[in-house]
Formats: C-alpha cells, structure tokens, sequence
C-alpha cells in the first residue's frame, strides 16, 4: 500500500481514465481521501459533464462524498506557480503540480507534458499505469484483471502506451 501520509493530486484526463472504465473504486480503494482533486480540476470534471459526458457524475459523487479528497483553494505561493505552469499546461494539470510541489505530494498524470513540469519541479509522479501496477502489487487486482481494466479504457478512448499489465509485473 502507498505511504499513508502522502496525498495524491490527480490530473482530469487520469480521473476520466478510471471513470469510463467504471473503476474509481481502485482509486477509492487505493487512496482514499488521500487523493486530492483542486477545484481547477473539479471545474473541469464539470465542463466535461455539460459536454454530455454523464459518467462523470460519479467522480464528482466521490468528492461530494468524501471519498476523494478536496485540496482547497490553491494559496499565494501556489498560485505563482500555477501561473507559471498556464504557459505550457493545462489549469487542472497546473493545479495539481502547484498544490504537490508545495504540499510534498505526487502528481497522477499521463500528460507528457505535465510529466516533464513534474521533472522540472522535482515533483512525484505516476499515472494510470502506474495505479494499475500498483493495485495488481497490492492486491487489489490481479494481472489479469488490471488487463481488463486497461481494456476497458483503451476502449473508451484511452491512448495506452502498452498493451497490458501483467506483461509489466
């Protein structure tokens, strides 16, 4: 299991990744209220629920239940960076950097670029692989499950950069 003390800032494209294959549970399994959403991102999970992506309730009920955590309003220093992070990110990717870099979290991302502003900033990272391996070492799922789980999102569009996770463990 991941270090009790350390929140997790998740990115809006990997919360999606878990929604549309209909496994937030791995994150609420996982992480718990451990894993923070900024309200960039919540913004954003609000966006895609207006562009008709109804799925997408169901993150915003595991916030609203307490079952993720909600990282507050980012304060001055944070904010600074988050700025700076606008040039090349986008806002929830940028949030969730902020709030890690000053915070001492790790960043959920499978953005390219936000893993380089991660690197940059000598930020934590890991990303839906990452979470897939990780729940396989835990337990909480087996290889051949994770394998379906990455199918599923490929399935909804995600853009895998393997074909399984039990090749991986």
């Amino acid at each position: 299991m991941p270090d009790e003390t350390v929140l997790y800032y998740c990115d809006t494209v990997t919360l999606c990744n878990f929604a549309f294959a209909k496994r937030l549970d791995l994150l609420t399994t996982r992480y718990g209220t451990r894993l923070q959403i900024t309200p960039t991102v919540q913004d954003e999970i609000a966006d895609g629920i207006a562009a008709g992506y109804t799925i997408l309730h169901e993150i915003e009920k595991t916030i609203t239940t307490g079952m993720f955590g909600a990282s507050g309003v980012l304060n001055n220093p944070e904010r600074d960076i988050f700025r700076d992070l606008l040039r090349t990110l986008s806002p929830g990717e940028a949030s969730s950097i902020a709030c890690a870099q000053t915070r001492g979290g790790i960043v959920i991302t499978d953005d390219k670029a936000a893993r380089a502003a991660c690197q940059d900033h000598t930020v934590k990272f890991t990303g839906t692989i990452g979470i897939l391996k990780a729940c396989c070492r835990d337990e909480i799922l087996s290889p051949r499950e994770a394998d379906t789980v990455l199918q599923a999102m490929v399935d909804a569009g995600y853009f895998s950069p393997v074909s399984n996770i039990s090749g991986l463990l």
